[in-house]
Order: structure tokens, then sequence, then C-alpha cells
């Protein structure tokens, strides 16, 4: 019998690989990444070779997903030793709410992870800097705070989300909403597979894989707010929209809130645009 998925979806930069590689911890456990991602810069899936098999390439299969997105994970008809798959899907991925649905209507269980949006800026920032999708020896590079780029951003991640909660409620599939800080604060694969199962109770029981090994690094544990180089400013724009509480790296459920003071704002100039563009790629480094 083919082995069931949990559907993972969330915006970028929410923690989501990190979650995957906690979940991979438990015994049996094969995490499929961003499936859908059509040009995955960082791969750490499982079963890549045999999920590609039928469309070659990563965008073939997310297109093909499109009609048909269980016809893209028939692969696991053949894969042995497997108890529970784990499909992720970010905001920007799979963009059609029929398609969805359908992986929703036919997942084991589904978590909506969110993260800070700030923090989640933050990293995004980090990522353009450091030229480095998994976060390797952050701790040496700063940020500075673009009020456009963290609005744009802002907006994106917590559309996403609120899209995904209104499609998962609307399906009544029984799902969990949690933050990055609540992963963190589960602090163990156990305790967070206790937790899913506790709202899920058609997942698995599972247990730890003793021989396993993190393949994610977590950015440094300096605050977001301290990875910027022009703090005042940041801290001073933040309160100007209504935001400041984001600064203290709390998650929130409060999307309404959010969105309501994340309006769409004028575009810049071409000039201006490639002047942030150009700040946001070779800011600063303190290395």
């Amino acid at each position: 019998m083919v082995a069931p998925y949990l559907l993972v979806l969330a915006h970028s930069r929410s923690g989501s690989t990190y979650l995957l590689d906690l979940l991979r911890s438990l015994t049996g456990v094969a995490s499929l990444g961003e499936f859908f991602h059509r040009d995955p810069k960082f791969q750490k899936a499982d079963f890549v070779s045999e999920a590609l098999a039928p469309y070659g390439t990563h965008a073939a299969l997310a297109q093909a997903a499109l009609t048909d997105p269980l016809a893209t994970l028939a692969f696991r008809d053949e894969i042995d030793g497997v108890s529970l798959f784990v499909v992720k899907i970010l905001g920007q991925q799979l963009r059609d709410d029929r398609a969805r649905r359908i992986m929703i209507d036919n997942a084991a269980g589904v978590v909506v992870l969110r993260r800070n949006p700030f923090a989640a800026w933050v990293s995004r920032a980090l990522v353009d800097q450091s030229k480095t999708w998994v976060n390797a020896d952050t701790n040496k590079f700063d940020v500075t705070f673009d009020e456009a780029f963290f609005l744009d951003r802002t907006r994106a991640y917590s559309t996403q989300i609120r899209d995904f909660l209104r499609l998962v409620t609307a399906t009544g599939k029984p799902f969990v909403s949690m933050s990055y800080s609540d992963v963190v604060a589960l602090g163990t694969p156990a305790a967070l597979w206790a937790f899913l199962r506790t709202s899920l109770p058609s997942l698995p029981e599972l247990q730890p894989d003793p021989t396993w090994s993190p393949r994610i690094a977590r950015q440094d544990e300096r605050r977001p707010i301290d990875r910027i180089t022009n703090r005042d400013e940041a801290l001073a724009s933040l309160n100007r929209l209504g935001l400041g509480y984001l600064a203290e790296n709390a998650d929130t459920d409060d999307l309404e809130y959010l969105l309501s003071k994340l309006a769409p704002t004028p575009k810049r100039s071409a000039l201006g645009r490639l002047a942030a563009t150009v700040t946001r790629r070779f800011g600063n480094s303190t290395s």
C-alpha cells in the first residue's frame, strides 16, 4: 500500500526546511522538499530521480502538477520502506486553487507554517548578501533595512498564508496552524511529532531514527533587529507603519490586522529599484 503524505503549506523563509529536516529524523519519513519548485536552488529532498523520471525536469513536473498533482506523486507506489512522505508547497508554487485543493483533500494531514514577516525578511536579505540559501556563516553578515523591499515581501508572505488558511479551512480537512517559534519551542522531533499527532490523529505513529543527523543549520542566534545596520531607521519605519511589535520577533496570527497595515505603496522608479537591489545584494559584511 502506498504511504500517505503530510502536506506542509508555508511561505518562503518561514523555517519550513528546518521543519522538514526535523520530520526526517523520524523512522520511515521521506521528505520530498519543495516538490513543485520549478528551479530549486537548494535540494535536500529524497527520491528526486524517481519523481523526475516521467518528466525530466522540475519545471516540467511543476507544469504537469497544475493539471494533475496526484499523478506527479505516482512514483510513491514503487517506493518501499517509507511510512510517510512529506510534501512542501510554498506560496509561490502550484499557484492554482484547484490543484492545491486536490493536494489538501488527499493528504493525511496539513500543516500551515508561518513566521514573523520581519524575521522572514531579514532571513531573505541575509540570503541575498551571503549568497547561500542554507544560512552558512550568516553571523558574518548584517543587512540594511529597505522599507519598500520589506513591505513587498511582508505583503506577499502574509497574503500567501491567508490564502492557504482560507483554502484549507474551506476543505474541512484537519490541519495545524503553527509558527516557526512553535517549531523551535517544541525542541525535539519527538515533541514535534507528538504535537502534530494530537491534532492530526490520522498520521501514523512514528519513532525517532537514532541514525539521523541534521542536514540544515539554523541562522545565527541574533534577533532579526540586531542584524540591521540602520536599526533606528528600521524601528522608526516599523513604528510608523503600526508594526513595531514585529521587531520583538513575536509571531502573530492576526493576519487581517497585518495586511490592513500593508496597503500597496506607489512603485519606485527604475533607478530606485536598481539602487535597492544593489544594496541588498552587496550590502554589508562584518567579516
